[in-house]
């Protein structure tokens, strides 16, 4: 797994950027299950004063995680 952060409308996330070949489906389903439903619209907000405000996001080959806490258990998950 490959971690970073990254700051999208100057809020802080932390990435996680699984190896080629992992169940991706699964990691998604998981996080839905775990954390919440994400409409995954992490860039295309309408008002750009608007601020990301769900728990995490996919996107970009990455999971994006609000929390670094939600990150880690993530990692415990699929490592």
């Amino acid at each position: 797994m490959f971690l970073g952060h990254g700051t999208v409308y100057g809020a802080q996330y932390y990435t996680v950027a699984p190896p080629m070949g992992s169940s991706w489906r699964d990691m998604a389903a998981w996080c839905q299950e775990t954390f919440g439903v994400s409409t995954g619209n992490i860039w295309g907000l309408k008002d750009p004063q608007s601020r990301p405000t769900e728990r995490w996001y996919a996107n970009n080959a990455k999971f994006w995680f609000r929390e670094e806490a939600d990150r880690t258990w993530f990692l415990l998950k699929w490592s």
